[in-house]
């Protein structure tokens, strides 16, 4: 997970910037590829001396510190390091401004995140409604063809029974025959009506979930 995906890069700089004139201290946010994305001061500024001894680095038993990171975390993913650098050697107490860097980081990144995955979502439910509403019109219009069908077995039927009672004895097995395309119609209306009432509860689920109240099936 890249955080330049997600994060307002314009906003992330801002807030180091920002942080910095506060405290005098120097920010750097880098990718999980080492890469400088976001700093709190500009490339004419000063940059904090490369050649720094080991014992002017962090030193997790010492209260100051010339340099200190943190990781910002989504999920328990790293997605970028947060270094902190006292480049006048003001002798910040890092042991405060550092937890606190973190947590105001840590919070903006995982704020965007989560726009970002809610964007995303809702995104995604909105193509299932656009979806589903799709398929509801393609059941409507088979239910609708169903409906002739059963209309013309119905004709059928009733002209069969015509025809067997004019024909008296001869026609009893016409009759049978007219008697099961009669039943067939009746649970096929039946069966139809079901379809009709499961697809009306389907459109007022959809209705519920939509985010365009005029996108109606």
């Amino acid at each position: 997970m890249k955080i330049n995906d997600f994060c307002n890069m314009q906003e992330l700089s801002s807030i180091t910037r920002n942080w910095s004139k506060l405290t005098g201290l120097k920010v750097d946010i880098t990718d999980t590829d080492g890469n400088v994305i976001a700093t709190s001061m500009d490339s004419s500024q000063d940059a904090p001396d490369p050649g720094l001894s080991e014992s002017e680095t962090e030193n997790p038993d010492s209260t100051y510190a010339r340099t200190a990171s943190v990781e910002l975390k989504i999920r328990d993913e790293v997605v970028g390091t947060v270094t902190v650098t006292d480049p006048d050697e003001t002798k910040a107490d890092f042991s405060v401004v550092v937890p606190l860097i973190d947590s105001l980081l840590n919070g903006y990144v995982s704020n965007q995140y989560y726009v970002y995955a809610n964007d995303k979502v809702l995104s995604r439910l909105s193509d299932g409604i656009k979806e589903t509403n799709g398929l509801v019109k393609k059941v409507i219009s088979s239910t609708n063809t169903l409906k002739g069908i059963q209309k013309r077995q119905k004709i059928v039927a009733i002209n069969a029974s015509i025809e067997a009672a004019r024909v008296g004895q001869a026609g009893r097995g016409f009759a049978v025959v007219a008697e099961e395309v009669k039943k067939l119609s009746d649970a096929s209306s039946e069966a139809n009506d079901k379809i009709e009432r499961v697809v009306t509860q389907i459109k007022d689920v959809v209705s519920t979930l939509s985010l365009d109240k005029d996108d109606k099936a």
